[in-house]
This record gives C-alpha cells, structure tokens and sequence, in this order.
C-alpha cells in the first residue's frame, strides 16, 4: 500500500516513468488525466495462459479484452437553428381561486365560542328553564353546564357555578385548550 501511495506522490509531483505505473491501471489512467500522456496498457496474465498448467483447457474469449477504465469526451453537436417556424402563441390556464375548507374550522371555531360562554353561564339564559326547580339549578346560581353531563340539562346534575366564582373542571380545561390548539393549527394553514 505504501508503494502505491509513494508512486502517487511521485505521478503528483512529476518525477515518475511511465514503464513504473503501467501495472496499476488507476495510476495510468491519472496520469493521462493529469498530464495528457498515452501509456500503453498493461496486459495482464491470468493463471489459465501460463504454461505447463496441468489440466487447463483452451478458452476462446468471444470479445476483444475492455479497458473499463475508459473516458471518451467528444464535442458537441452545435445546435440547428428553426427555420422560419410557426408555433402557435401560449394560452394561459386560466386563473382558479382555491376555496380552503371551511367546514372543520368553523366547526371547531363553533365549539370553542360554546365552551367559552359556558365557562360564563351564558347559556344558563336559554336553556336554563329546561331544569326541575331545587335541583342546583341557574335559578340557585348554577350556571355552567356540565360538559360531562350535558345530557342531564333538565337536572341538577347537569349545571355548575361559573368561573366567576372560582369553580372550573377538568372537562372544561381540556375543552378550552384542545379547541385553541385545533383552531390555531386550522388558522394556520
């Protein structure tokens, strides 16, 4: 390996015969690169030529030998002018405005509003006559729906106090945070 490192040093620098790196076709082929000499290529043998081999069979090769190590750079063709040719003008598509998709962020803009005035008692104004009287009802001072049991609107199991008053649940907090992250990924888009 050292060899091969020195012989490179020495193809870099200059001082090199070509008879030293014809058997490394690498080195020959970097030094017609970098020098533009023609080295001729090594012929190599291979134990089926050598004579006296016991038992070797002729082989005939059916294509002459490749050097894989090869590089045809050739000019390019100038390109031909057009003559005189008509190519009918460019017609523009014509410009569509793409709609974005409402729906979802208006629906979840929909349940944040309805979370955030339930967290007030808002509604307590509307549907709060629904509730049997002396269950805990708006007309005791419950006024927050029960996210959990807002199908027990007509009971006092379905009302709670406001955020006025310092009450909140858990129900509430994931409504309001999961709504704002959802509403500001869709705002961002």
């Amino acid at each position: 390996m050292s060899s091969n490192k020195e012989l490179l040093n020495r193809i870099l620098s200059g001082d090199f015969a070509p008879d030293e790196i014809a058997g490394d076709p690498i080195l020959v082929s970097l030094a017609e690169r970098v020098y533009g000499i023609k080295i001729d290529p090594v012929i190599t043998t291979k134990p089926r030529d050598f004579v006296g081999a016991p038992d070797v069979t002729e082989v005939t090769e059916v294509a002459p030998p490749t050097d894989m190590l090869i590089e045809v750079i050739g000019d390019l063709a100038p390109a031909l002018p057009v003559a005189n040719m008509d190519l009918p003008p460019l017609a523009m598509p014509p410009v569509v405005e793409v709609k974005k998709k409402t729906g979802m962020r208006n629906l979840v803009l929909g349940g944040f509003g309805f979370v955030v005035l339930n967290l007030f008692g808002i509604w307590s104004y509307l549907i709060g006559s629904l509730c049997q009287p002396g269950d805990l009802c708006p007309a005791d001072g419950y006024t927050r729906i029960n996210l959990m049991e807002i199908y027990k609107v007509n009971t006092g199991y379905g009302w709670s106090e406001p955020v006025q008053s310092g009450a909140f649940g858990i129900p509430d907090i994931v409504a309001v945070v999961v709504l704002s992250i959802t509403l500001f990924a869709l705002l961002r888009k």
